[in-house]
């Protein structure tokens, strides 16, 4: 049975001692071209990019921690009547944020979920709560890949 190499053996074979150094040398540069163009340069650029997405996401969560440690920094003021609901929706309107959810526990409490804002308008929102009196129990706040968060807080009046 003959090998699937056998016309290409007899080929080179049939070349003379100069003709084979030429080839032999050709196809070793091809190799190395190979080798440069289709494997380092490519791992290169994803390791390049890897650092980039690394530091951006190490810049982003820095960001939301410095946000979250002005919240906790300031004093909350106690609050005003009415439901907590009531007023995270008109707050939330006003910083023109579409609220997913916002669900009421009872008139001193709620559930909020924002499911896509700006990290400013996030943190801006939450501040603005606090000036009502409304301090947030549990914040979850996650960011995503276009630079948006979401986020998602359990609410209460200041006090109770």
């Amino acid at each position: 049975m003959k090998s699937v190499w056998t016309p290409a053996r007899d080929w080179f074979l049939g070349l003379t001692m100069r003709e084979r150094v030429l080839v032999g040398v050709a196809g070793a540069l091809a190799g190395v071209l190979i080798v440069i163009y289709g494997l380092i340069l490519p791992l290169g650029a994803a390791h390049d990019a890897a650092h980039v997405r690394h530091r951006d996401a190490v810049i982003a969560a820095g960001q939301v921690m410095a946000g979250l440690e002005q919240l906790d920094a300031a004093p909350a003021p106690r609050g005003g009547a009415g439901p907590v609901a009531q007023a995270v929706a008109q707050i939330a309107d006003a910083e023109g944020l579409v609220l997913q959810s916002n669900d009421p526990r009872g008139n001193d409490s709620a559930l909020v979920v924002i499911p896509t804002a700006a990290p400013g308008s996030a943190f801006a929102f939450l501040d603005m709560l606090r000036r009502q009196g409304i301090v947030a129990e549990q914040v979850t706040i996650t960011p995503a890949a276009d630079g948006s968060v979401s986020v998602n807080a359990t609410v209460r009046r200041a006090g109770k």
